[in-house]
């Protein structure tokens, strides 16, 4: 399974991490400073396609050379590791997270990964500040060299792959997430999706965009379970 991060397993709104990208593409790009990242729709976007839209939203050419993407997102991982130098605890977990983590990776059915529209060194700092890391040895992020959130689904399943030394056929990969952005990803690339309402959307709005299933949030580790064997076939 591949879990989203902010909004399923982490609190929305890490003002640290907004300020850290903003910063990044102004760093590079000063032209845009009066653009932040809040200006969009974040929902289900991968961070390089925010760093785009920022640029286009300023006037500027939003083709930004991969050269500099990496140079904005570096910059925004030193600050976001600045931001939260020797800070750690659970305070932005979200409920019911780590004692499903510890079930799930007790369960030798289970595999385990993220797939995020989170650039990879600051989903790092957060899976390590919140002792997350030894749980998602695998993960496809917001800094890859893709165009939209579906094309991070082959992506994880590859390195999943490689990491577990078994397939994964895409109908039995499920995607865990807040957003139909999550359920999209899913739908796209021939997996499952088990949406959570613990973000913007209702359960009926996840319903609607074709969760196949739906849950309040991920604090029934037992209802999370059964929910997950029977997306996988188990």
């Amino acid at each position: 399974m591949l879990f989203d991060v902010d909004g399923t397993l982490i609190e929305r709104g890490d003002p640290a991490h907004v300020e850290a990208i903003d910063r990044g593409i102004h760093a590079v790009f000063p032209a845009a400073v009066h653009v932040s990242i809040l200006d969009l729709d974040l929902d289900g976007r991968l961070e390089r396609q925010l760093v785009r839209g920022v640029l286009a939203a300023a006037g500027l050419d939003p083709a930004v050379p991969e050269d500099s993407l990496g140079t904005i997102f570096e910059t925004a991982a030193e600050f976001y590791r600045a931001a939260w130098d020797g800070r750690s605890g659970d305070h932005d977990l979200l409920p019911g997270i780590r004692p499903l983590l510890d079930r799930v990776a007790a369960d030798p059915r289970f595999a385990m990964g993220v797939l995020t529209g989170g650039i990879r060194p600051i989903v790092e700092i957060k899976f390590r500040r919140l002792g997350l890391a030894d749980y998602f040895p695998i993960g496809a992020f917001g800094d890859e060299d893709v165009a939209e959130r579906p094309d991070l689904l082959p992506l994880a399943v590859k390195r999943a792959e490689a990491h577990y030394g078994t397939p994964f056929p895409f109908n039995r990969v499920v995607i865990v997430g807040d957003t139909p952005h999550d359920v999209r990803c899913a739908q796209v690339g021939g997996a499952t999706a088990l949406a959570v309402a613990t973000g913007r959307y209702s359960e009926d709005a996840l319903r609607d965009a074709g969760a196949d299933i739906v849950l309040p949030d991920l604090t029934d580790t037992d209802r999370v379970i059964d929910a997950l064997l029977a997306l996988t076939g188990e």
